[in-house]
């Protein structure tokens, strides 16, 4: 059966609701600051969105901390699931799979939700590359577990996996995306490089985020359509958990410096 795809112009009301909630959201100098505060600072500086239930005021512990941030999660997923007029893209805020996110967003006329899921599975493919290629995994491993569906083809990655991972940088400066070319090498290098000193995955995947978060800022220039509503939906989900990585930092006195490391870019 044919899927029912409601015109984009039927979004008008629904656009225009979300424009005005962008309005709220956290800003990048105010994770900083909340980053340099101490908790109760932090947390009145979430809270001051006006967005955020004052409950959070009185975080006590990780546990209460995971029940807010769940509670406005959910009210989240009904403001948009009631908002879009095709039922089945609901699907992408429900689904982790990849695969299925793909099959979805092939039945709508939308580049840019297909793109967003390209960079989104090029991105898992490579941090599947570099975790493998670091742990000396077999190839065969590495077929497995790579995805279909992004700018960089399965056979790219298999083919460079026994070189120097200064060829790996070097082709993912020139990424084929239909008629132009995309360089992922000038966002990721510096993650790549520390990865291979310090052994860890904790900058690479910001740069990562960083760069998934600027795909999404196209969606500001969408005027008719859902793509603004889930683009405001990804959006929120990484300010939420921006929070928890620093509401929980200060429960358990980690080091602001490395809070900071961990901070990607906002869509505010």
């Amino acid at each position: 059966m044919k899927t029912q795809i409601a015109s984009p112009l039927n979004y008008a009301f629904a656009v225009g609701k979300i424009r005005a909630l962008e309005k709220f959201l956290i800003k990048q100098e105010v994770f900083e600051e909340a980053i340099a505060s101490n908790l109760s600072d932090a947390l009145r500086l979430f809270v001051e969105s006006d967005l955020y239930s004052d409950e959070l005021l009185h975080t006590r512990d990780s546990q209460h901390l995971e029940m807010i941030l769940d509670q406005e999660l959910i009210k989240l997923k009904n403001l948009i699931r009631n908002l879009l007029l095709d039922k089945e893209l609901v699907c992408l805020m429900e689904s982790d799979n990849l695969n299925q996110m793909q099959e979805i967003c092939k039945k709508f006329p939308s580049l840019f939700l297909q793109d967003y899921l390209m960079h989104l599975t090029d991105m898992h493919n490579i941090k599947t590359y570099l975790r493998l290629y670091i742990l000396k995994e077999p190839p065969e491993l590495l077929k497995e577990r790579l995805i279909e569906g992004g700018f960089i083809k399965k056979e790219v990655f298999l083919e460079l996996y026994h070189q120097d991972l200064s060829f790996f940088l070097n082709r993912m400066e020139y990424v084929h995306k239909r008629d132009e070319v995309i360089d992922y090498a000038s966002n990721l290098a510096e993650g790549v490089e520390k990865l291979q000193k310090e052994m860890s995955f904790v900058f690479l995947e910001k740069l990562m985020n960083d760069f998934l978060m600027q795909v999404l800022k196209s969606a500001k220039y969408i005027t008719f359509g859902p793509e603004p509503l889930l683009a405001y939906y990804f959006a929120k989900r990484n300010e939420i958990n921006l929070m928890r990585m620093i509401i929980l930092a200060k429960l358990n006195n980690v080091s602001s410096d490395l809070v900071k490391q961990r901070l990607n870019y906002v869509y505010a």
